[in-house]
C-alpha cells in the first residue's frame, strides 16, 4: 500500500502527466480527483485506466483525512486560495504555476506554507530537461568560469487551441501576465543557472495580437546581484514554432542553444560542438520531465525536507516576474526585493 494518497484538482493534459507520475512512484497513490464536470472526468478516469473516486468539489477533497497531497492543476486565479486552504488543512502540496496572481497574494501563500508543516513544491518542471541539467551540472563544476551574461526566452504562439483561453489565461483576471502564464519557465532558468536578479527593466507589446488583456511580447534586461547581466523575453505573438532559447557566456566558455564551446572541458576545440540530449523544445506536456519534479517532491516528503521547487524558491522566481510586469506598466526599473 502506498505511502502517501494523492487527490488532484483538475483532469486536463497536465492533470494527467502528475497522475501517471504519482501513480508510477511506489511511495504514492491517486485514490481522488476533483473535476468542474464529474461526468466528463470519470470518463477521463476511465480512458486513463484509473480507479479512483471523482469528487463534485475542491472543499470535498480538503475535507477527507486520508488524503496526504493535494496536486493543484485548476485554471490560474485558483491556485492561490487553493493552495493556502490545502496548507491550513496539514496537506502537502503540489501547484502548478502561477502560485499567486499579485504580490499580495503571493506573501499570504508563503507566510500559509511558512507557518505550516506541509512540504510544498510547484509546477516549473524544465529544471529536469536534461539539457538543463547539463548546463546547471557545467555552471557547477565552473566549466564556464565566472558567468557574465545569459538569455533565456520563451516564445509560443497562443491562441484558441490552447484550452486555457476557455478560462480566460489570456485575461488579466486569468492571466494574469505573460510572464506569470508561461514566461515563468525562462525567468526560473535564469535564477538557477547564473544567480539572483538585483535589477529589472523591461518592455512590452502587443504587435499584432490584440485578443490577449496584457502584453503578449515582451523582454527584460537583468543586472544580477554577482555583476552579471541578462535578458529574458516571451512572446505569445509568434508566427513560427515553439521555441526556447539560451545563451551562457563565461571567462571559460560559451553555450548557444544545443551549440557549446569549452576549452577546458575541451582543449584544443576549433568550433562549436553540439549537445546530443533532450532539449526543452516542445510545448507538449508529455514532452516535460514530470516523473522528476514528482520523484524529488516524494523523496522530500519521505525523507523530511525541502523540495527543489519549494515555497522560498519559488517565492522568488514569481517575484522576479511579477517586478518585470511592474516595469513593463511604469516603464522604469525595478529593483529586488518587492515590497508590500
Amino acid at each position: 500500500m502506498a505511502k502517501f494518497k494523492a487527490g488532484v484538482v483538475g483532469i486536463g493534459d497536465v492533470a494527467g502527466e502528475y497522475i501517471k507520475s504519482l501513480n508510477a512512484n511506489p511511495l504514492a497513490e491517486v485514490t481522488a480527483v476533483v473535476g468542474r464536470d464529474p461526468e466528463k472526468t470519470r470518463k477521463k478516469i476511465s480512458e486513463m485506466g484509473l480507479a479512483c473516486n471523482v469528487l463534485s468539489s475542491f472543499d470535498e477533497l480538503l475535507g477527507m483525512d486520508s488524503i496526504d497531497i493535494i496536486v493543484i492543476t485548476s485554471p490560474h486565479h485558483l491556485h492561490n486560495q487553493a493552495a493556502i486552504a490545502a496548507a491550513g488543512a496539514g496537506k502537502h502540496i503540489l501547484c502548478e504555476k502561477p502560485i499567486g496572481m499579485n504580490f499580495k497574494e503571493l506573501c499570504k501563500l508563503k507566510d500559509a506554507v511558512n507557518s505550516s508543516s506541509v512540504i510544498f513544491q510547484s509546477g516549473l518542471v524544465l529544471r529536469w530537461n536534461p539539457y538543463i541539467r547539463n548546463l546547471k551540472n557545467l555552471v557547477k563544476k565552473g566549466y564556464f568560469g565566472d558567468l557574465f551574461y545569459m538569455e533565456a526566452d520563451y516564445c509560443h504562439e497562443l491562441g484558441s487551441w490552447w484550452n486555457g483561453f476557455s478560462w480566460g489565461g489570456q485575461k488579466k483576471r486569468g492571466g494574469p501576465s505573460a510572464s506569470l502564464v508561461a514566461g515563468i519557465h525562462a525567468v526560473d532558468l535564469v535564477r538557477h543557472l547564473c544567480g539572483e536578479v538585483q535589477e529589472v527593466h523591461a518592455y512590452g507589446t502587443w504587435g499584432h495580437r490584440n485578443d490577449f488583456e496584457y502584453p503578449p511580447t515582451y523582454a527584460a534586461v537583468l543586472k544580477f546581484k554577482n555583476g552579471a547581466i541578462g535578458k529574458t523575453s516571451c512572446s505569445f505573438a509568434i508566427e513560427s514554432p515553439y521555441d526556447m532559447n539560451f545563451i551562457l557566456h563565461g571567462s571559460k566558455g560559451s553555450v548557444r542553444n544545443d551549440n557549446f564551446f569549452m576549452k577546458d572541458l575541451f582543449p584544443g576545440q576549433t568550433g562549436w560542438q553540439k549537445f546530443e540530449t533532450v532539449m526543452p523544445d516542445s510545448g507538449s506536456v508529455s514532452h516535460h520531465p514530470f516523473k522528476h519534479l514528482v520523484d524529488d517532491f516524494l523523496k522530500a516528503l519521505d525523507e523530511e525536507h525541502q523540495p527543489m521547487l519549494n515555497i522560498n524558491e519559488m517565492f522568488k522566481t514569481h517575484e522576479l516576474c511579477m517586478a518585470i510586469d511592474i516595469s513593463i506598466e511604469s516603464g522604469k526599473p525595478v529593483t529586488l526585493p518587492l515590497k508590500l
